[in-house]
């Protein structure tokens, strides 16, 4: 099922956006993609608060009244199975010029239904030269100016592979094009940290909340890229795929160990929130 909402109502079809729009021109805004299970966004409070913070710290207006009342309307009588929410949010329309002040802002909600297999499935990396900046807003928020990680995600493909290994301009491991990366090495699980040029995920967060009570160390740092060669598992972490085990780097195995406890806590805390555990939805009935 796919539903649009768009600056105030449900809608269909071809949208209608002001020339002046500078989401579309300029990158101007930001997002949230939250995976909705059982017509609940999972730890979505956790995604329209960035969404809330991000919003402040840039200037764009929003509301996060006329959010929660849209994204109500916009899972309303939906099948209780996998879906996508895509919430974005940019300043409007507003005259030229960089520093321009936009009048209202907009807000664009889309849903679509989410194939469940995407979830927990291994995936191999290829390293790109393309770096993360940590002096850089855009890697810091959830914005729409996309462009390197896209870039980055088109020279993966072209080697074959789903996703980049992105460094920092320091040389130290960030993350990949979509994802936040987590190394096992014994009992502590190490990503890297705020300053090291990521996006702090929400999916991220929850595992680093959880990781005490799984008998793990948390540890938040630079990492080096030999590191990842030298670690008991590297995983990634999404907010629609959960945990991914990195198989593969540059064409070379990774170890693999067992990353069965962290998933179990990832889809028992899924399951707490929202009634269904992730892995186990029944595809084969509508869920009305």
């Amino acid at each position: 099922m796919s539903r649009t909402w768009f600056n105030g109502a449900l809608t269909e079809g071809p949208l209608a956006v002001e020339r002046g729009e500078r989401g579309l021109l300029l990158g101007d805004g930001l997002f949230e993609t939250i995976l909705v299970l059982n017509r609940k966004p999972l730890w979505g409070n956790m995604h329209f608060a960035r969404l809330e913070a991000a919003a402040q710290e840039l200037g764009i207006g929003f509301h996060r009244d006329t959010l929660d009342d849209a994204v109500e309307e916009i899972l309303d009588g939906i099948p209780k199975l996998h879906h996508v929410l895509r919430v974005t949010l940019t300043r409007g329309s507003a005259a030229r010029g960089l520093a321009a002040v936009g009048g209202s802002s907009s807000l664009l909600i889309m849903l679509d239904a989410f194939d469940p297999a995407m979830m927990l499935k291994p995936v191999a990396l290829a390293s790109t030269a393309i770096r993360r900046n940590p002096q850089s807003v855009s890697c810091r928020l959830k914005t729409l100016s996309y462009i390197d990680n896209i870039a980055a995600a088109r020279e993966a493909w072209s080697h074959g592979v789903e996703d980049a290994l992105m460094l920092n301009t320091e040389g130290h491991v960030a993350c990949t094009t979509i994802a936040n990366i987590f190394l096992l090495k014994g009992k502590t699980l190490v990503t890297p940290s705020r300053d090291q040029g990521i996006l702090t995920g929400v999916t991220r967060q929850t595992l680093l909340h959880s990781a005490v009570h799984l008998g793990l160390k948390p540890e938040e740092r630079a990492v080096m890229p030999a590191e990842l060669r030298e670690a008991d598992a590297v995983f990634l972490t999404n907010s629609l795929r959960f945990i991914r085990p990195v198989t593969m780097l540059d064409r070379e195995p990774l170890p693999q160990a067992d990353l069965s406890a962290l998933v179990q806590s990832l889809c028992e805390a899924a399951r707490l929130q929202c009634g269904h555990d992730p892995r186990t939805v029944d595809l084969n009935r509508s869920g009305r």
